[in-house]
């Protein structure tokens, strides 16, 4: 390999580097911004498309630990979590388990979150610009 070409993919490798540093960077930055109560759903839905996956689950977590509902576009406060694990639905005859659940303030908070979860991309952050930016759907109030 010639000097010129190792100095060219040197150059292409820091590029990548930096790329991707400043795209955590950015997950990061939303993460922290969807901690806070009182998010527009216009921003919310703007900044979906900075984060991944995991970045959303860290958002649910966060706001959990803040005793703030895990559905970024609510701002109600979790006051009375329940203390079981598992809930038995005796009509369904399930178990189910309230890990996840006790995170949120309702039911219709759960559901519009796991919408919405399931929704963001999950393909490298710092590979985004490469791709048609899609748009996000909220999950309608009266479901």
């Amino acid at each position: 390999m010639t000097t010129e070409k190792g100095e060219q993919l040197r150059q292409q490798l820091i590029a990548a580097v930096v790329k991707k540093r400043a795209a955590l960077a950015r997950a990061h930055a939303v993460v922290v911004r969807l901690m806070e109560p009182g998010i527009p759903e216009a921003e919310f839905l703007s900044l979906l498309w900075e984060i991944g996956p995991s970045n959303y689950a860290d958002i649910v977590d966060e706001r959990d630990i803040n005793k703030l509902c895990g559905y970024p576009l609510c701002s109600n406060l979790l006051e009375k979590v329940p203390k079981q694990k598992y809930a038995i639905s005796a009509s369904k005859n399930k178990v189910y388990d309230l890990t996840e659940r006790k995170k949120f303030c309702s039911g219709y908070c759960f559901k519009a979150s796991e919408y919405v979860k399931a929704q963001v991309p999950t393909s490298p952050l710092w590979l985004r610009d490469r791709e048609t930016r899609a748009s996000f759907q909220l999950l309608p109030r009266g479901t």
